[in-house]
């Protein structure tokens, strides 16, 4: 599996689409999450105060409001660092890691190469096999380009805003880093799962985004309180996943608390991550390539 590793990695570092894929995903989490959200804090206007109230609620509601965009502004800082990064991950970062692995794996379909590399030493197994852990290693380098541009996003705000530079738990981190990677490794695996059941990168990829889109975002996030409707929720690997993402969510603005908890949710990640890449490795071991 060493040379299927090595030959994957090849080509993955010389694939443009990876590096515009992890580039779209960095700076949109540093220009939209950070800088425009920096920008827009510093520079709105406060909401008019009524004049016909008395002068001591007025100035409550002032100091209220001058709380609220102090509460946002600390969200930026480098101490909040996991806690504005992490939900990132149940969102953006899962669809980009779906459409990564459904090239990696669906890309050989295309270029119709799978049939001269399965002919070679090594074997089906043992390609799949390299395939994947050169996918999983991409998806590290991911999540460490993500935390270190949030990083270098929340100190750049700190010193703008004169405040003193503080970090996250080594425990909080690397906890958020393990979780993030976690996530992104469930996507690519049921968008290598999807490439290898239909032979295609274009058609993976939009059945992919329509059910991470529809189905797990737009029905499963209707508000309806039936309870069988909420308990059905547990059991889906885009639910689970922004449970676990949401969960190191902090502050007055975070998402509500998750039903389940994050070792709960983490288990149901790892189970639907298992379960994916097993299906495919059988299915492109014994299936024809034509």
């Amino acid at each position: 599996m060493g040379a299927s590793f090595r030959a994957e990695s090849l080509k993955l570092r010389r694939r443009p689409a990876v590096w515009v894929l992890g580039l779209i995903w960095l700076v949109l989490t540093v220009i939209v999450g950070y800088a425009v959200v920096y920008v827009f804090l510093v520079n709105a206007p406060s909401p008019p105060v009524p004049e016909d109230i008395p002068e001591r609620e007025r100035e409550q509601i002032q100091q209220q409001e001058r709380q609220f965009q102090e509460d946002q502004l600390r969200s930026l800082l480098p101490e909040n660092l996991v806690s504005s990064t992490m939900p990132v991950f149940g969102n953006l970062g899962g669809a980009i890691a779906l459409i990564l692995g459904t090239l990696v794996v669906g890309g050989e379909y295309g270029w119709g190469t799978l049939k001269t590399i399965v002919t070679q030493r090594p074997n089906r197994p043992q390609v799949f096999g390299g395939k994947l852990l050169a996918l999983w290693v991409v998806l590290v380098l991911f999540v460490i380009a993500v935390f270190v541009g949030s990083a270098a996003a929340g100190y750049v705000i700190a010193g703008l805003e004169g405040s003193p530079v503080g970090w996250p738990p080594a425990g909080e981190l690397v906890r958020a880093f393990g979780s993030g990677v976690l996530i992104l490794t469930l996507w690519a695996a049921f968008g290598a799962l999807l490439a290898t059941l239909f032979r295609s990168t274009a058609l993976s990829v939009g059945l992919g985004l329509v059910y991470v889109l529809v189905l797990e975002t737009l029905v499963l996030s209707l508000p309806i309180q039936n309870e069988a409707f909420q308990d059905a929720r547990e059991f889906f690997p885009g639910q689970n996943s922004t449970f676990l993402a949401n969960s190191f969510a902090e502050g007055p603005f975070s998402p509500p608390n998750p039903p389940v908890d994050p070792g709960q949710a983490a288990l149901v990640v790892a189970a639907y991550a298992i379960v994916f890449v097993v299906v495919a490795a059988l299915v492109f071991s014994r299936r024809d390539v034509v």
